[in-house]
């Protein structure tokens, strides 16, 4: 709603402000206008500007766009009502208008429309007075109106070329409670999406992962997903690849499946003095191995015949406090 709210704004200033002014001296009337207007419920700020008309034009005259016609018109006393009705490609509106001379050198009026732009339906209310300050030279209205919407055209190009290239799919696809109309680069998904397969390709062996990790954090999982593709399809063969040729710390840190499987099979139970030399590497990067061995069990076996029984705590503790008592002498 605020793009085409934007947009609706552009194109009545190009019915409503005249001309740009092109120097302050001319063969024209030079004029201060202040204008007010609401569209489908949004309301504008007053915008107070300078506006060229030709030389003895009638004000109605600075309402109406180069698609417009009048369709009838009425003068009664000092005030001036007419029709219209404007056309352009599949955009058609009609309206009113009412215009009050207040001497020669000042007026009011009002307009009202309603129809479709840009393949909406709309409506809009206008209030506008004006006063003669001056001459200048007139220029078409509609060339400063197309060219601020050139400059705001260009301006979203800009934003979505940046967007493309920071793989960031949310202009382009949307997400949960982004109105349509806030789609500003819906119309170049292709583009986005050739760009993502691009930088994607990159990735089939772990520095080329790396690389685009680095530089796109997750962004490349969700514009992989928004294009149509599973991203484990790209990261499974990377991970593959990284198991083929032993990049134990890339499994372990982008291939948490591969090592869950690879220390279960070669690590777990086992110590850095049990495991099987071929696998301590792999171990050692994606752990699993314990630092000591079991436990020895509480019960001890029975001492074989002729074997002294082992000496416990108590018996030491003992033997320690007969020779302390000596040294002591009590």
């Amino acid at each position: 709603m605020a793009h085409r709210f934007t947009t609706l704004t552009l194109a009545f200033l190009g019915l409503v402000a005249g001309a740009h002014v092109h120097a302050q001296q001319g063969p024209d009337e030079l004029w201060e206008t202040t204008m007010a207007m609401e569209s489908d419920g949004m309301k504008m700020p007053a915008m107070t500007q300078s506006v060229c008309s030709p030389k003895g034009a009638r004000q109605e005259q600075r309402m109406m766009d180069k698609n417009c016609r009048t369709l009838e018109s009425k003068q009664s006393g000092k005030k001036f009502t007419f029709k219209f009705a404007c056309e352009e490609g599949a955009d058609k509106w009609t309206g009113t208008g009412e215009m009050e001379d207040l001497g020669a050198n000042a007026y009011r009026g009002k307009m009202a429309a309603s129809g479709v732009r840009e393949g909406q339906p709309f409506k809009m209310n206008m209030e506008m007075s004006g006063r003669k300050i001056g001459g200048c030279t007139y220029e078409d209205p509609r060339k400063k109106a197309d060219e601020m919407m050139a400059q705001h055209s260009a301006m979203l190009a800009k934003e979505c070329d940046k967007m493309i290239a920071e793989l960031e799919p949310t202009m382009f696809f949307g997400m949960e409670g982004l109105p349509p109309d806030a789609l500003i680069c819906k119309d170049r998904k292709t583009e986005f999406c050739a760009n993502v397969t691009k930088v994607t390709a990159g990735m089939r062996e772990p520095k080329g992962f790396l690389a685009v990790q680095e530089r796109y954090g997750e962004k490349w999982r969700a514009a992989s997903q928004a294009c149509g593709t599973d991203p484990t399809k790209i990261s499974a063969p990377v991970c593959a690849n990284a198991v083929s040729t032993k990049d134990w710390s890339f499994v372990g840190s982008h291939c948490p499946t591969e090592a869950a499987s690879l220390r279960k099979e070669n690590c777990n139970g086992h110590t850095y003095t049990s495991v099987a030399p071929a696998a301590r590497d792999l171990c050692a990067a994606l752990g699993g191995l314990s630092y000591t061995a079991s436990a020895p069990s509480a019960a001890k076996a029975a001492p074989q015949p002729g074997e002294a029984p082992a000496e416990g705590v108590g018996d030491k503790l003992k033997k320690g406090a007969e020779k302390l008592k000596k040294f002591l002498k009590f």
